[in-house]
């Protein structure tokens, strides 16, 4: 196999994915590394990776436990430390750490938003999956069931255009499942 083409990113992961399953790696694998300045630059580039990604693990960690109590963001970064990454690199992954907690728990919180929208978006979703799944039985000349992916799907997209959350708000989940449901009983109805 030709290793030349391969990123440094690549490279660790077919000698990981080697090591873990054979426990050697290929002469050709092992040639490349040789090649991009031996076996021991090598070695101590992973180990560094290895403690960067725990690093990076333990501090998001740490940012998504204090942003469930704190919505402060500098009074989050007085308390989060690092002896590994520089301030620079521990203030910017803080910070992205923090926004991505705040827009997890924004997505799931359940308000009149949500639920109006959901219901709104529900009945689009059902209109419009209702009319995808008559032009499907029309097509084909009989009631199938695997649509029933674009019908949730469908009712999905619809209460995810309005409310702008995702199906990680349970609300919305259970309005699509809810839409796609009520589709399917018509659609029963309607041919038997």
């Amino acid at each position: 196999m030709n290793y030349k083409k391969y990123s440094d990113k690549d490279l660790e992961d077919a000698y990981l994915t080697m090591m873990e399953y054979s426990g050697k790696a290929s002469d050709e694998l092992l040639l490349e590394i040789e090649n991009r300045g031996g076996i021991n630059l090598f070695l101590s580039s992973l180990e560094f990776n290895s403690i960067n990604k725990k690093e990076i693990k333990r501090i998001t960690d740490e940012v998504y436990s204090m942003s469930n109590d704190y919505s402060d963001l500098d009074f989050i970064r007085q308390f989060v430390k690092s002896d590994i990454l520089t301030s620079e690199e521990l203030e910017k992954l803080i910070e992205l750490k923090f926004n991505e907690h705040q827009k997890i728990v924004k997505d799931r919180i359940i308000n009149q938003k949500t639920i109006f929208g959901s219901l709104i978006g529900m009945t689009i979703g059902i209109i419009i999956s209702f009319f995808f799944y008559l032009l499907v039985i029309y097509l084909l000349g009989r009631f199938i069931y695997y649509p029933i992916i674009a019908v949730y799907f469908i009712c999905y997209q619809s209460i995810k255009l309005i409310t702008k959350q995702s199906r990680d708000n349970t609300f919305v989940f259970i309005s699509s499942l809810i839409g796609t449901i009520i589709t399917m009983i018509f659609l029963y109805l309607l041919y038997h």
